[in-house]
């Protein structure tokens, strides 16, 4: 018996990193996975790959920051399994810690569609369902940028201090009516976002290490299961420590 058994899954920006982590440990312990990028190849594979270990998924491409797509992926996700239990929103971009001055606005808008944007529009689209079951749960990806500076630059920062009030006005609008919505706030993560980043903070990192992408996967499966129904609104940070002596 797993811990999401016959839960449905939507999980944005699945195909890399993090996301692809929880697509695989959401399929271990039960659940029906429903991987969401814009890479078909990377999709389709991590698809074979859960159902060679006897899971079951489904690649939908979905574009986060375009309303109709988010809506036909969701439309989708029923056609195929009839409801959605569970909405991971994990896609996300950094900034390269830009500040403000060097910042053009086409990389402010384009970063603010993708993380915030973004869980909007795909809450948006699952929450009838949700309310109609009278029974669902949102986990939204934040960062140690959802609570200090200097995680990322100007614009990533903002965006991720938004997604944790986001997260926090979703359990106040809606946690009475079945709706379960909580914040998992990743530190310095090995993923393809962070490939290329210099980061002397690792130095600072209690853990003395970055983090695995497995590791925010098992926090997300505890939050996608019955296990953590009285959590709401909740900010867990898995950082190594980093934010500690911030």
């Amino acid at each position: 018996m797993g811990r999401l058994d016959n839960k449905v899954a939507l999980i944005i920006g699945g195909t890399s990193g993090i996301g692809e982590a929880t697509s695989k440990l959401f399929s271990k312990e039960g659940a029906k996975v429903i991987v969401s990028g814009l890479n078909d190849d990377q999709g389709n594979q991590i698809v074979n790959d859960i159902k060679q270990n006897n899971g079951e998924a489904t690649f939908i491409k979905i574009d986060v920051t375009n309303q109709k797509s988010i809506e036909d992926g969701v439309n989708k996700t029923l056609e195929a399994y009839g409801t959605i239990d569970i909405l991971y929103n994990g896609a996300g971009i950094h900034d390269g810690y830009k500040d403000v001055l060097e910042t053009d606005e086409e990389t402010f808008d384009n970063l603010m569609k993708i993380n915030v944007k973004g869980p909007y529009l795909a809450a948006k689209a699952v929450l009838p369902i949700f309310l109609e079951k009278g029974k669902g749960n949102i986990i939204n990806i934040g960062s140690q940028s959802s609570f200090v500076a200097g995680a990322g630059g100007n614009t990533y920062v903002t965006s991720k201090f938004a997604i944790n009030g986001f997260t926090k006005q979703l359990v106040y609008d809606f946690g009475n009516k079945g709706v379960k919505a909580n914040l998992i706030a990743p530190g310095f993560v090995d993923t393809p976002m962070t490939e290329g980043i210099q980061d002397e903070r690792l130095k600072d990192i209690p853990a003395e290490r970055a983090g695995k992408p497995e590791e925010i996967a098992s926090v997300a499966a505890f939050l996608a299961s019955d296990e953590s129904d009285y959590m709401q609104g909740s900010e867990i940070k898995v950082d190594g420590g980093w934010t500690v002596g911030r």
